[in-house]
């Protein structure tokens, strides 16, 4: 063997072998440590479902937040507070996470896995980035205030209709008859009005913050929706594109002459 074809030959031993570690690597390695992320998010989803659902373990964590000396910013998401905890700050990372358990917990079944859910809509990445995509211009806060009327313009909540006391009562000088009442939260589940307050400013704030809130939502929920129409989407051009390329490759005598396919005098587009 020439010294040229001995180099070749070693260059080519030696591709083989990181080819076949890279398989390994995706069998393997890379599998298993998708499969563990996984299993850690639906048990940190699980603990968010927990603290969402009950005050008193909300207020058991904070306080162990707090022993802990791990300082949080007033409008950090309990589901990053969680994250950042297991993960530590990592980055966007961190964020992502966070949106995808507080997304599947207002989106997803009763009866579905968390895991079944992401997987679902595409993975991780499909549910980070397709609602930031929705997010094409900015809006102002009498735009999230006026989403607010006209959103709960209609609700009607059984237990929420009670005579209003002296301490609550709408602002004759305010456009809208709105007032805003202080909730005590108990253990239990349950709530007490305790004051109110009918300012302008603080009405306002209000509306503004559940208008984002419900606009966040909003496109949370739609953004699901197009996540799967996106999977579905790919997996139908997937298949059309396999068909058409099989159809192809199969043809007997086919050439390929520019960019299309030549047989027997018929050209056919090239799909290779």
């Amino acid at each position: 063997m020439s010294v040229q074809s001995q180099i070749k030959h070693d260059i080519h031993t030696r591709l083989e072998q990181m080819s076949a570690a890279r398989v390994v690597w995706e069998e393997g390695t890379m599998r298993a440590a998708t499969t563990e992320l996984y299993a850690i998010l639906e048990q940190i989803y699980a603990l968010y479902s927990e603290l969402k659902a009950e005050v008193g373990k909300r207020r058991a964590f904070a306080s162990l937040l707090t022993d802990l000396d791990l300082k949080t910013q007033a409008n950090t998401s309990l589901a990053l507070k969680v994250i950042r905890y297991v993960f530590g700050k990592v980055g966007r990372r961190e964020d992502s996470y966070a949106r995808v358990i507080a997304i599947a917990h207002d989106m997803k079944g009763p009866d579905q896995s968390f895991t079944s859910y992401v997987q679902e809509c595409g993975g991780i990445e499909e549910v980070r980035r397709v609602p930031k995509a929705q997010k094409a211009s900015i809006m102002s806060k009498d735009d999230y205030k006026k989403l607010a009327l006209d959103g709960l313009a209609d609700v009607q909540v059984g237990v929420s209709t009670f005579e209003l006391p002296t301490f609550i009562q709408p602002n004759t000088d305010y456009e809208e008859d709105y007032a805003v009442a202080l909730v005590r939260c108990h253990d239990d589940g349950t709530g007490t009005i305790v004051y109110g307050c009918n300012e302008a400013g603080v009405i306002d704030a209000v509306l503004v913050s559940s208008g984002k809130d419900l606009d966040q939502r909003a496109q949370d929920s739609k953004a699901q929706v197009d996540a799967g129409d996106l999977a579905e989407r790919r997996a139908r051009d997937v298949r059309e594109f396999t068909s058409k390329m099989i159809t192809v490759s199969s043809m007997p005598n086919a050439t390929v002459n520019g960019g299309a396919l030549r047989t027997n005098g018929a050209v056919t587009p090239h799909y290779g």
